[in-house]
């Protein structure tokens, strides 16, 4: 499993909102036994998982802002990672699963819901897949910037 301060890539990777953090372990061993890798799941919790997010690019300085503010106009991304970022600072985990294959994927999102996750997407290089929407209290971000 990584364990990384720098920020998170996106492209390739599943992500989903797990509210119980005490789940995270089981997660990771589930993926292991289904043949993802444990260097393929990054577990975001606490202010570090959330500065790897870094929805805004505050946390990581003026090229990174410039390199966000550049990816968001070319996709619709910017709320789910302003999303996943509050999440995290709520309490709760995000779960970043670099996958290669399809069979991987589904392997790995059914998973995700067994285990309580959800607000599931997958961003690829070109498109994004939502699989599960957000379950629970809505989180303090403005409004401008809910889907």
């Amino acid at each position: 499993m990584a364990q990384e301060t720098r920020p998170l890539r996106t492209t390739g990777r599943l992500f989903a909102v797990v509210d119980d953090p005490a789940t995270a372990p089981a997660i990771v061993t589930a993926l292991g036994q289904a043949g993802i890798s444990q260097d393929a799941v990054t577990i975001l919790r606490g202010t570090a998982g959330a500065d790897r997010i870094d929805a805004s690019g505050a946390a990581t300085g003026m090229g990174a802002r410039i390199r966000q503010l550049l990816s968001f106009t070319l996709v619709d991304q910017m709320p789910d990672f302003i999303l996943y970022e509050a999440a995290v600072r709520d309490g709760r985990v995000v779960v970043a699963i670099r996958v290669r294959s399809e069979k991987a994927k589904t392997a790995a999102i059914a998973i995700l819901r067994q285990h309580g996750g959800h607000f599931i997407n997958f961003y690829g290089r070109f498109a994004t897949e939502e699989y599960d929407l957000w379950r629970g209290p809505e989180l303090a971000i403005p409004g401008v910037l809910k889907r």
